[in-house]
């Protein structure tokens, strides 16, 4: 699974449900996206190669007046891949973090850039709590009686608290920034006034 010969956001997805080519890119922005990315020019080349693999079966469904949907479903190799795969260890996550990056080497730079950066961090992460909350009130309403409810909770309560902690970093971090930019704009040598010409 690790090789990407199969897509454990497809196999998850298809799990819950048939779904087309379309739907699955769906699913995966609107469920997953806050936590999991997908590429989805690979959608159809990971549908093709896991058919091909025989993990999911495909049947038509024929459209009036609409080009006809390919409709996926989990082969049985398929559900037995993805649930090897829900008993791996995860990967560890990547460690990259560009922002964290420029502020550890902030001090070569303007403080005016950075509060920048934070700020749209900070603006990032109070528009997904907001999403959040619309999300969670959606799982409750339309999903109320399905099994995968309490596993979704968790997913998404992760989320939120994950960009709480971002929101909180930021706030603190952009008192800390402008206190500095303010020490080097005191520190920084007056240019003498200009006298007035007789």
């Amino acid at each position: 699974m690790r090789s990407r010969a199969a897509s454990p956001a497809i196999l998850g997805a298809l799990s819950i449900c048939p779904m087309s080519g379309y739907d699955i890119r769906k699913f995966v922005q609107q469920h997953l996206g806050y936590f999991w990315k997908e590429s989805y020019g690979q959608i159809y080349p990971m549908l093709k190669r896991m058919h091909s693999r025989g993990l999911v079966q495909v049947r038509v469904e024929r459209q009036s007046g609409k080009p006809n949907r390919q409709v996926y479903s989990l082969a049985v190799a398929g559900s037995a891949e993805f649930e090897k795969w829900l008993a791996e260890p995860p990967a560890p996550p990547s460690p990259r973090n560009e922002l964290l990056l420029k502020i550890f080497f902030g001090h070569r730079g303007r403080p005016q850039d950075a509060i920048r950066q934070v700020e749209e961090l900070r603006s990032t992460h109070q528009r997904l709590l907001q999403e959040y909350v619309r999300v969670g009130k959606w799982l409750h309403t339309a999903n109320a009686k399905h099994p995968g409810l309490p596993y979704w909770l968790m997913s998404l309560d992760f989320g939120e608290r994950f960009s709480q902690m971002q929101v909180e970093w930021s706030e603190s971090s952009l008192r800390e920034l402008k206190r500095l930019a303010n020490a080097a704009s005191n520190a920084a040598p007056k240019k003498p006034a200009r006298k007035k010409g007789r």
